[in-house]
């Protein structure tokens, strides 16, 4: 058998087999379409594309050990407050009633009851995070509980290093898990350092051949847990470029979050379901979770959303507050590449008369991304939808909020791949004083951004649309 004819059957092979499995896949046509479009005019280069990046095993069975012991182990403890978080809903005069049924759709379908005795501190940029962060892991006394999405070396995972000996030393377990490809950076020499000084380190999803559809679904969420009394969660990852800026994109503005009080045992049991199905330690136990003293006052739900889910409940939450707004939304998100219910409810949104404004960056992180949302200012402009493009370096922070009553801040982009294919979580919070906090936080990032009108855009060189087309093609498959 010559090497041709030997190429041409694994060609065939490739081809039959991506074919049959977007028939099976039963998600969006027009994703569909758009693979095997990719597959059919170009061969073996779109068919592996799509083994490494397009292979939908939300029906798959990867993730069903994880569905049923997370939920199984966590039962009691959500039963034993659910009853008690709806008598006080009721009798909250703060939570308006147009997010009660936000509130227990969230309830129903990702099992995160909403807590009142929280207190919640908006963190901006890296150094504010980081040190509150390295302030909350110097009084633990039990447990540090952290994953990334990315963590790479530098500075700041050296500082962690020391840290974390110290307080191994005084007994308290430090567990890690860090996303195999988003943290490709991270060295083995790293790695090896945590080993030895006693932090129990995983990969999520390692790649490996034989598994590279795993590729397409990453551990996206950004959690850290001090002794189940402190969690934090946001757009901040473990890089030395939040705290020194970026070469390229100069400095890096992101939001992040801390909480204190109920919320905590929600935002760690998603850290806990992580750590069960990347080591199959099962530490969703019942002294894990803690129903604590009154902290605050601030109502949060936290949100989780991935391929494991029956639901895409971050896209639920973004749709809900889009439809129910009367006055306002404002979005922070570096990566605008929504599906067509997403695009269709912020249009929809903004041509009733709402005033929804977005910000994001001037300059993204690659050219393809870049063009791909710049594809939707057109029709987002025309339909009244303010944009706004911001200057002082990259903004990554993924923020929504509405009507000075609730605001959300977390891990999800505003693209496809966060809201379907990611694992991602965040905090929602029902609270005026926190949503004004971040709606004057807004107002920050809208003097750092040059306002984009309908009129400029309209005016962009030809060869800026046929790039914005050509990349907008790309959008299905992300």
């Amino acid at each position: 058998m010559t090497w041709v004819l030997l190429i041409t059957l694994v060609e065939i092979a490739l081809t039959l087999t991506s074919l049959y499995l977007l028939i099976k896949d039963g998600s969006k046509p027009i994703r569909i379409w758009a693979w095997i479009l990719l597959i059919i005019f170009i061969p073996f280069i779109g068919a592996m594309l799509y083994f490494f990046f397009g292979v939908n095993l939300r029906r798959q069975k990867l993730f069903d050990l994880k569905k049923e012991i997370d939920y199984i182990q966590f039962e009691n403890f959500v039963k034993k407050y659910s009853a008690e978080a709806e008598l006080s809903l009721l009798k909250r005069h703060d939570v308006t009633p147009a997010y009660l049924n936000l509130i227990r759709l969230l309830t129903r379908v990702n099992s995160s009851i909403i807590t009142f005795n929280n207190k919640v501190r908006i963190l901006n940029d890296g150094p504010d995070t980081f040190e509150a962060i390295f302030e909350a892991c110097e009084n633990a006394e039990k447990y540090i509980h952290l994953q990334y999405y990315i963590f790479i070396d530098g500075q700041l995972a050296d500082r962690f290093i020391t840290l974390f000996e110290r307080k191994i030393a005084q007994g308290v377990k430090v567990r890690l898990i860090y996303d195999a490809l988003g943290s490709w950076d991270l060295s083995n020499k790293m790695i090896n350092k945590f080993r030895e000084i006693g932090v129990q380190i995983f990969p999520f999803m390692p790649v490996r051949f034989g598994r590279l559809a795993r590729l397409n679904y990453r551990n996206h969420r950004k959690i850290l847990i001090v002794d189940g009394l402190v969690g934090f969660t946001g757009g901040i990852n473990v890089d030395d470029k939040y705290i020194r800026g970026d070469e390229v994109l100069g400095h890096w503005t992101d939001t992040h979050l801390m909480i204190q009080g109920m919320s905590v045992n929600f935002l760690h049991f998603v850290f806990l379901s992580d750590w069960l199905f990347v080591t199959r330690e099962n530490l969703i136990k019942p002294d894990m979770f803690k129903l604590m003293d009154n902290m605050g006052d601030t109502p949060i739900q936290i949100v989780s959303s991935g391929p494991d889910a029956d639901y895409p409940n971050i896209l639920q939450q973004y749709l809900y507050i889009l439809y129910q707004a009367k006055e306002y939304v404002y979005i922070v998100n570096p990566y605008l590449v929504p599906d067509s219910t997403l695009s269709l409810a912020i249009k929809t949104a903004a041509l009733s008369g709402i005033d929804v404004r977005i910000i994001v960056p001037r300059n993204s992180e690659s050219a393809m991304i870049h063009w791909t949302v710049q594809s939707f200012f057109s029709r987002f402009l025309m339909a009244g939808v303010k944009i706004y493009l911001f200057q002082e370096g990259f903004i990554h922070s993924k923020v929504i909020l509405s009507d000075d009553s609730v605001c959300s801040i977390g891990t999800a982009n505003l693209d496809i791949r966060s809201l379907e294919q990611n694992f991602e979580v965040n905090a929602l919070i029902y609270s005026k004083e926190e949503t004004i906090t971040m709606k004057k936080q807004f107002s920050a990032f809208q003097k750092n951004s040059k306002q984009l009108t309908l009129e400029e855009h309209s005016a962009r060189p030809q060869i800026d649309r046929v790039k914005e087309k050509l990349a907008r093609l790309s959008s299905p498959l992300m």
